[in-house]
C-alpha cells in the first residue's frame, strides 16, 4: 500500500433556510464564548506553546499537540454546526484530504493531512478569535449589568445618593439602573451580530472552496465515466467470451438435429435434448450477467438479503456482520453490493485463502466496507486491460466521492477498505441488531 493521500473528501454545502437576526441563542453563545475565554481560551494556548516549546525535548510535546490537534478538529466541527444552527449562514465545508493508510498510522497521517490544510488552521484561529470577541462583549455587558444593579440596589435601600457636590435622586438611580441594563442588553446584541460577521467572514465559504468543490466534482465524474466504460467493457467480455460461442453451438446443434429428424430420429432427439439442456445453461450464463448488472434480489429484499446470498454463493466460509441502522439509497446500495460480490470473486479465484470476513458500518456521515481475508496477500489494482477488476471498484467507490483502500502484504493477506460518504437526508428508522451470519463453503464447491 503506498504513502501517496487519497482524494479529498467532498465538500458539501449546508444551508438554513432563515433571515439574519439576533435570536435568544446567538445571545446565549456570546454568554458562552465569555465563560470559554476565561477558560479553554487559555487551556488551549497553553497545551499548544507547551507544546511546540516542549519538542526540542526528545519530541516530548507531540504529547500535548496531538491532544490538541484533536480537539481543535472537534472544535472546528461545532464551529461550522454553530454558524448553521445560531446564525443561519451557509456553510461551505472544504474538501478534505483522506489518508489511503489503516489502523493507528492511517490516524495519525490523516491528521498530519488536517495540520497541513489551510482549512484547519483558519478554523483554529476562528474558533480563538470567537472566544476572544464573545468575551469581550460578554465582559462588558456582564459590567454594565452590574452597574444596573448597585444603582437600582442603592435606589431600593437608601434613596438619594450624594456623590460630592452633587446629589443623585432616587428616580435618578433607577434611571441609571435602566440605562446600564439596556447597555449591557446591547453589548450581548453587539457580540451576537460580530460573531456573525467573523464567521461568515472565516468559515461561511470562499472562491477557493468552491474551487476545490468543482475539482471534487471532477474527480467524481471522471470516477463514475471510468466505471461505466469499465462495466461496458466487462459486459462486452461476457457476452463474447461467454454467451456467444454457446448461442453458436445451440445453433448449429437445432441445425444439425433438423437434418437429422428424417433420416435418424434418434440421433435428432439426442441433439434435441442436447440442445435444451445447453438453453438452460445459456439462460443461467444470462442471469448472471444481468445480476452483475444490477441484480434482483437488492431491489427486492435490501442489501442485507443480497449479501448474505454472496457469502452463501462463496466457495471460501464468510463471516458477515451488517451493522444499517438507516436505509441506504440505490446508488450507495449498488456500491456495497458490487465491491463485496467483486472482492469475494477475487478471494476465490486469487487469494487461495481459508476464510474471509465481509463488514459493513455505517456511521453519521459514511458507509464503511472492510472485506479481508487470510488468503496470500499480493493484490494490487491494476489498469493494463488484464486484471481490471480492483481498478473498477475503485472507479465506481470514487464516483461516490468515497475511497477504496488495499491492503495486501505478500503473504499477509489482504484488507479492502471502501468508504463511501452518505447524502445529508437520510430516512431514519429503529436502530436494528448487528446480522451476523457465518456462512460455511459447500462441500462441492472448488477453489
Amino acid at each position: 500500500m503506498d504513502d501517496t493521500s487519497a482524494p479529498p473528501a467532498p465538500g458539501r454545502t449546508r444551508s438554513a433556510p432563515r433571515r439574519a437576526r439576533v435570536t435568544p441563542a446567538s445571545l446565549a453563545s456570546v454568554v458562552i464564548g465569555g465563560m470559554l475565554l476565561l477558560t479553554w481560551f487559555w487551556i488551549s494556548l497553553t497545551l499548544l506553546l507547551t507544546g511546540i516549546g516542549s519538542l526540542p525535548a526528545l519530541g516530548s510535546g507531540f504529547l500535548l499537540l496531538v491532544p490538541w490537534v484533536v480537539a481543535m478538529r472537534a472544535a472546528v466541527i461545532v464551529e461550522r454546526r454553530r454558524a448553521v444552527a445560531v446564525h443561519g449562514l451557509e456553510v461551505i465545508v472544504p474538501a478534505r484530504r483522506r489518508s489511503a493508510r489503516t489502523g493507528f498510522a492511517g490516524w495519525l497521517h490523516g491528521m498530519w493531512l488536517d495540520v497541513c490544510s489551510g482549512w484547519f488552521w483558519k478554523g483554529v484561529l476562528h474558533h480563538h478569535l470567537a472566544m476572544l470577541v464573545a468575551g469581550v462583549f460578554a465582559l462588558l455587558s456582564l459590567v454594565a449589568l452590574f452597574v444596573s444593579w448597585v444603582a437600582v440596589d442603592v435606589a431600593v435601600r437608601h434613596g438619594a445618593l450624594t456623590l460630592g457636590t452633587v446629589e443623585l435622586p432616587r428616580w435618578g438611580l433607577a434611571g441609571i439602573g435602566a440605562a446600564a441594563l439596556v447597555v449591557s442588553l446591547l453589548m450581548l446584541v453587539l457580540g451576537a451580530l460580530s460573531d456573525r460577521g467573523l464567521a461568515r467572514a472565516m468559515i461561511s465559504g470562499s472562491e477557493e472552496d468552491l474551487r476545490g468543490q468543482v475539482a471534487e466534482l471532477a474527480v467524481r465524474r471522471q470516477g463514475a465515466v471510468d466505471a461505466a466504460a469499465q462495466e461496458r467493457l466487462r459486459i462486452e467480455r461476457d457476452l463474447h467470451d461467454g454467451v456467444q460461442p454457446r448461442l453458436v453451438a445451440l445453433g448449429m446443434t437445432l441445425g444439425m438435429a433438423r437434418q437429422s429428424i428424417r433420416t435418424d430420429p434418434d440421433r435428432a432427439e439426442e441433439l434435441v435434448t442436447r440442445a435444451h439442456s445447453e438453453t438452460k445453461a445459456v439462460i443461467t450464463d444470462l442471469r448472471q450477467l444481468a445480476r452483475g448488472i444490477h441484480p434482483a434480489v437488492l431491489t427486492d429484499r435490501g442489501l442485507d438479503a443480497a449479501l448474505s446470498a454472496l457469502a452463501a454463493r462463496s466457495a471460501v466460509p464468510v463471516d458477515l456482520q451488517v451493522d444499517l441502522p438507516r436505509p441506504l439509497d440505490r446508488e450507495r446500495e449498488a456500491v456495497a453490493y458490487f465491491v463485496v460480490a467483486e472482492a469475494l470473486t477475487n478471494i476465490t479465484k486469487h487469494a487461495g485463502a481459508r476464510r474471509a470476513s465481509v463488514t459493513l458500518a455505517q456511521t453519521e456521515d459514511s458507509l464503511r466496507v472492510r472485506i479481508e481475508d487470510d488468503g496470500r496477500g499480493g493484490a494490487r489494482v491494476h489498469r493494463d486491460g488484464r486484471s481490471t477488476g480492483l481498478a473498477g471498484l475503485t472507479d465506481r467507490v470514487r464516483a461516490t466521492g468515497g475511497l477504496l483502500e488495499v491492503a495486501s502484504p505478500e503473504g499477509g493477506g489482504t484488507v479492502l477498505l471502501a468508504v463511501v460518504p452518505l447524502p445529508d437526508a437520510a430516512p431514519p428508522r429503529s436502530p436494528a441488531t448487528p446480522a451476523r451470519v457465518a456462512v460455511p463453503a459447500p462441500e462441492e464447491a472448488t477453489r
